[in-house]
C-alpha cells in the first residue's frame, strides 16, 4: 500500500511540475509574440527581480522546511507549518514595503530610460507577494506527500492566467500593465484554496519564534547561497541586457523558456527526492549514481531533439526575426547537459546539509562570472554570455564534486 502511494505521489509531483513549467512556457511565448522583443525584454527584467525575491524566500522558508520537516517529531512538525506560514506573511509585508521604497527612489532619481507605469509596478509587486506565498504552499504540500493539492492550486492559477491572457491578446490589450494585472490576480484564488487545504493550525508568536530559530540554525548559509544562486544563474543574463540591449535579453530569456521541459523534469526530481533522501540514514552512494543515470536518460534525448530542430523551433515560436539567435539553443543544450550531470550532486549537497559548501560553490561561480563577464561579452557578444554561463556552472559543480568525494567519498563509491 505504501509503495502504491509512493508511486502515485511521483505522478502528482510530475504532473504539478508539468503544469507549472508548461504554463510558464506558454505564457512567455504568448507575451513575446504580443509585446515584441524589446518590450518582452523589459518584462523579463521584472521577472528576474521576482525570481531574486523568490530565491530569498525559499532560503528563509521552503528549503529549510523540505529538509527539516521529515525528520522532526510530530509535535514539532505541527509547529513548523503554521510558523513558516506566519513568516511568509511577515515577508509579504517586507516585500511590499521594499517595493514602495524602490518606487519612491525611482521616482525622485529621474532615471526613466526603462519606463514602467505606476500601475504596472504596483501589480508586479502584488504578483510577487502572491507568487512567493503560493510557491511556499505548493512545496509544503509536496514535502507532506500531498502532491495532489499542489497540482490543484497550480492548475487553478495557471488556467485562470492563460485564459485571461488569451482574451486580452485577442482584444489587443496585452501590454505590460494588463499582463502584470492578470498574472498578479490569478494567484489569489489558489493562495486562498491552498491555505484552506493546508489547514496549518493557529499562527501564534510561539510557532513563529520556533520556526525562526530553526531557520537561523539551518538556513544561515542558505540565505547567502540564494543570493549567489540568483547571481550565478542570472548575472550573465542581466549583463546581456545591459551591454547588448533588450532584444538580446528577450531572445535569451525566450530560449531559456524553450528549455522549460528540462526545468520541469529537474525541478520535479529535486522536489520529490529531497525530502525523501533527507530521511535516509546510512550510505547513499549507489542511490546518487543511479539518480544521475536516470536523469541523463530523460534529459539527453530532449537535448538532441532541441539541437537538431533548433532553427525550426525558433522560427515557429518567435518568427523569422529570431532565426539569427538559433545558436542560443545550441549553447543552452550544452549548459543543460552539464546541469543535468550536476543536479544529483547539488541534491546530495543539500540533503547532507553541507550548507557552507553549497554557499562556497556559488561564491566561486559568481566571482568567476564577475571577472569574466566584461571580457566575454565585449569579445563574443551573446556567444560570450553562453560561454560564461557554462563556465560558471562547471566551476560550481566541480567544487561540490570535490567536496562530496573528500567528505563522504560518494562519487568514487557510487562509481564502484
Amino acid at each position: 500500500m505504501n509503495l502504491y502511494k509512493t508511486i502515485g505521489e511521483k505522478y502528482w509531483v510530475l504532473a504539478d511540475q508539468i503544469v507549472v513549467s508548461g504554463s510558464a512556457f506558454l505564457t512567455n511565448l504568448l507575451l513575446a509574440k504580443a509585446m515584441g522583443l524589446p518590450e518582452y525584454g523589459k518584462f523579463s527584467i521584472i521577472v528576474m527581480i521576482q525570481l531574486f525575491i523568490l530565491s530569498l524566500s525559499m532560503a528563509f522558508s521552503s528549503q529549510v522546511y523540505q529538509v527539516t520537516y521529515p525528520s522532526l517529531p510530530v509535535a514539532e512538525q505541527q509547529k513548523l507549518t503554521p510558523g513558516m506560514l506566519g513568516l511568509q506573511f511577515i515577508a509579504a509585508i517586507a516585500i511590499l514595503s521594499g517595493a514602495f521604497g524602490a518606487w519612491f527612489i525611482w521616482q525622485i532619481s529621474g532615471f526613466k530610460s526603462i519606463y514602467f507605469t505606476n500601475i504596472t509596478l504596483m501589480m508586479a509587486a502584488i504578483s510577487t507577494v502572491l507568487y512567493v506565498l503560493q510557491d511556499f504552499i505548493r512545496r509544503v504540500f509536496i514535502t507532506k506527500v500531498q502532491g495532489r493539492h499542489a497540482f490543484l492550486i497550480d492548475t487553478l492559477t495557471n488556467a485562470i492566467q492563460l485564459i485571461a491572457l488569451l482574451i486580452a491578446w485577442y482584444f489587443n490589450l496585452l501590454g505590460q500593465r494588463m499582463a502584470w494585472s492578470i498574472i498578479g490576480l490569478s494567484f489569489l484564488p489558489s493562495v486562498i484554496t491552498g491555505i484552506i487545504l493546508l489547514k496549518p493550525g493557529k499562527i501564534t508568536f510561539e510557532v513563529i519564534r520556533f520556526s525562526w530559530k530553526l531557520q537561523i540554525v539551518k538556513g544561515g548559509w542558505l540565505i547567502g547561497s540564494s543570493l549567489l544562486q540568483w547571481g550565478s544563474g542570472y548575472f550573465f543574463v542581466i549583463a546581456a541586457g545591459w551591454w547588448l540591449g533588450a532584444s538580446a535579453l528577450g531572445a535569451l530569456r525566450l530560449a531559456q523558456y524553450i528549455f522549460g521541459l528540462l526545468n520541469l523534469l529537474l525541478q520535479a526530481i529535486e522536489n520529490y527526492v529531497l525530502p525523501k533522501v533527507a530521511a535516509i540514514k546510512g550510505d547513499m552512494s549507489v542511490y546518487w549514481w543511479r539518480l544521475m543515470q536516470k536523469s541523463l536518460l530523460m534529459i539527453v534525448p530532449i537535448l538532441c531533439l532541441l539541437s537538431l530542430f533548433a532553427k525550426d523551433i525558433f522560427r515557429i515560436i518567435g518568427g523569422h526575426a529570431y532565426e539569427q539567435y538559433t545558436f542560443v539553443i545550441y549553447g543552452l543544450s550544452l549548459v543543460y547537459l552539464l546541469i543535468t550531470i550536476g543536479y544529483p550532486i547539488r541534491i546530495a549537497i543539500r540533503s547532507l546539509e553541507l550548507n557552507r559548501d553549497y554557499f562556497i560553490g556559488y561564491i566561486l561561480s559568481v566571482t568567476t562570472g564577475l571577472m569574466l563577464a566584461p571580457w566575454l561579452i565585449k569579445t563574443w557578444a551573446l556567444h560570450g554570455v553562453l560561454a560564461g554561463i557554462f563556465i560558471t556552472q562547471l566551476i560550481m559543480i566541480c567544487y561540490w564534486s570535490i567536496t562530496l568525494q573528500r567528505k563522504y567519498a560518494i562519487l568514487w563509491k557510487s562509481y564502484i
